[in-house]
């Protein structure tokens, strides 16, 4: 009996010293525009912010799941009839597209920096190395991120978050050097890239599908294709065969979040401030951690404070799955 005790007692243990404590609420001020209903917009690195504040190395590369978000303005809104504030939420899209584009840009500037390591006695890469993505889009492709304030409005300090460069040869003693953002088109030019739209990148280098497939009827018209037509629709049913649902579903050259087909992110919650000056928004999946808020105000200079509550997880004590 004593044994059963000790055992259980030592999966109690482990069960416990499994649930990894972690801080998972980030504070957030954004001003509104000094020009009442314009709106504005503001971006969030959560897995920078996560590390920060928590103290331990947070991979940029997962899926941060967000549970709620609050928002909260300091201004009462004066009178009935006004307009209400507004904020929207977005990400980029939790696609195979945008996955395989984030991974396929992660695993190109690994193997840079591995070839850069053959030629090297150092072989060894920073202890906290990690692709991070600079931005979220071509609209902003290096934002000034938010930094999380607690309740007296005092920002969180950082350490070294450096967001991953790419160094490629253009046959001169010098290297272009761009970083990379996962929608929309490229910014430079070549030979002067500043940074690389990821979807962008995955759609140009992969083979693309045939615009249409074999048909099961090449000729209506065929005396056997016509063997059982008793009445005068077969040729009807087998030209709309031939023609119709011939080709995917989707244009098979401009990817979703590419440089002309939806460049920018989803809109993955939004809503009105109500008459009490608040709203509450439901979940979000983050790729990457990185979110875009949009907002506006009746109120000129209007500041919003911003509560974004992450979802308990397995990731040191985070929902983020990886890519």
């Amino acid at each position: 009996m004593a044994k059963k005790n000790n055992i259980l007692w030592l999966l109690a243990a482990g069960m416990a010293k499994s649930k990894t404590p972690a801080v998972r609420y980030l504070r957030y001020e954004v001003t509104n525009s000094s020009e009442a209903n314009t709106e504005t917009s503001h971006y969030v690195d959560i897995a920078r912010d996560l590390a920060a504040i928590n103290r331990r190395m947070m991979e940029q590369g997962r899926v941060y799941h967000i549970g709620k978000i609050t928002v909260v303005s300091r201004n009462t809104i004066p009178s009935p009839g006004q307009q209400a504030g507004f904020i929207s939420v977005s990400a980029a899209p939790n696609s195979w597209v945008v996955r395989n584009a984030c991974k396929n840009g992660a695993a190109k500037w690994n193997l840079m920096q591995k070839e850069a390591m053959k030629g090297s006695a150092n072989d060894q890469r920073g202890r906290y190395t990690d692709f991070k993505i600079r931005g979220l889009h071509s609209g902003a492709p290096s934002p000034t991120y938010l930094v999380p304030k607690d309740n007296g409005g005092n920002n969180l300090l950082f350490g070294d978050w450096d967001y991953s460069t790419y160094q490629s040869p253009d046959g001169t003693t010098g290297a272009d050097e761009y970083t990379s953002h996962i929608l929309g088109a490229h910014a430079g030019a070549p030979g002067a890239f500043t940074s690389v739209g990821l979807v962008q990148s995955f759609g140009d280098t992969r083979a693309t599908v045939s615009d249409n497939v074999p048909v099961a009827v090449a000729n209506a018209d065929d005396p056997l294709a016509n063997l059982f037509d008793a009445g005068t629709t077969a040729d009807e049913v087998l030209a709309d065969m031939r023609t119709d649902n011939d080709a995917p579903p989707y244009d098979i050259i401009e990817y979703p979040g590419n440089d002309t087909n939806m460049f920018r992110p989803l809109v993955v919650q939004h809503g009105t401030l109500g008459a009490d000056g608040r709203v509450t928004l439901g979940g979000v999946a983050a790729v990457h951690g990185l979110l875009e808020f949009e907002v506006s105000s009746p109120i000129s200079s209007d500041v919003y404070s911003i509560l974004v509550e992450l979802k308990p997880g397995s990731y040191k004590g985070i929902a983020a799955e990886a890519l």
